[in-house]
């Protein structure tokens, strides 16, 4: 049990402290990924069709409270906003 444990709060402790490391690089907008396939930043409401945004992934764990692998992406726009998406899917 103790190893489950360990391994959960590393690969959380990871997802996390890319998410933070992102953030002081100025990737300081969270996105969120709609139900229509756009992204919207939650800091300035505006949304983003995928097309018109670049997208990189930067980390990728397996999360034991979900079952499933999150992914840590950054994005780019163009009128220069910057932030992170974290999703279970792979862009």
């Amino acid at each position: 049990m103790k190893n489950r444990i360990r391994t959960t709060n590393r690969l959380n402790v990871s997802i996390t402290k890319k998410v933070i490391e992102l953030q002081e690089q100025g990737y300081d907008c969270d996105f969120l990924l709609l139900a229509n396939g756009s992204l919207q930043c939650m800091q300035t409401n505006l949304n983003y069709p995928l097309s018109a945004v670049f997208i990189k992934e930067r980390e990728h764990g397996y999360d034991l409270f979900s079952h499933s692998y999150k992914h840590v992406h950054t994005i780019e726009t163009g009128n220069g906003e910057r932030g992170v998406l974290l999703t279970e899917k792979i862009f």
